[in-house]
């Protein structure tokens, strides 16, 4: 191949780039869904969405915040500020506040004189269901129906 006739189809490649990239850039865009069948350009109105969506959610945010400062003066007098018990650790000098309430320190960790289950048990005496307690202790025989009297036999 000459060098010649290759400069000259570079060439013509170059001019039939030109002229297709508008049509390829066209059919791109309609592919990617940024322009409809009409070839309306779809990317204003979904700026327009967009900055509607954007204002409505900075007027809900302040509404939110709005709604919260009411929420704390309101409610600034009928907070109790003792809930919190302070401790520090002996050995790593480490200050710890407790919630009263939860239980747990500004790390979230429980302390370590908190037993669960212990815990557990009041909540249920305090809302009034009790604690189970099993009902038939010692040796059982499994023949004999549990409103007999021979329960024990040796």
């Amino acid at each position: 191949m000459t060098a010649r006739s290759k400069k000259q189809r570079n060439k013509n490649k170059a001019i039939k780039r030109t002229r297709n990239k508008v049509k390829e850039l066209k059919k791109l865009k309609k592919t990617l869904g940024l322009i409809d069948e009409d070839g309306m350009d779809l990317m204003e109105k979904i700026k327009d969405i967009t900055e509607q969506q954007k204002n409505q959610e900075e007027l809900e945010k302040v509404k939110r915040e709005a709604k919260e400062e009411i929420y704390k003066r309101e409610t600034q007098d009928t907070i109790d500020h003792n809930t919190y018990v302070e401790v520090v650790n002996p050995t790593t000098n480490v200050k710890h506040v407790y919630n009263a309430k939860t239980k747990r320190d500004q790390f979230g960790n429980y302390p370590s004189w908190y037993n669960w289950k212990k815990e557990a048990r009041k909540q249920k005496i305090k809302e009034g269901k009790g604690v189970r307690r099993r009902q038939f202790r010692g040796r059982r025989m499994h023949f004999i129906d549990r409103t007999c009297a021979w329960k024990n036999i040796a």
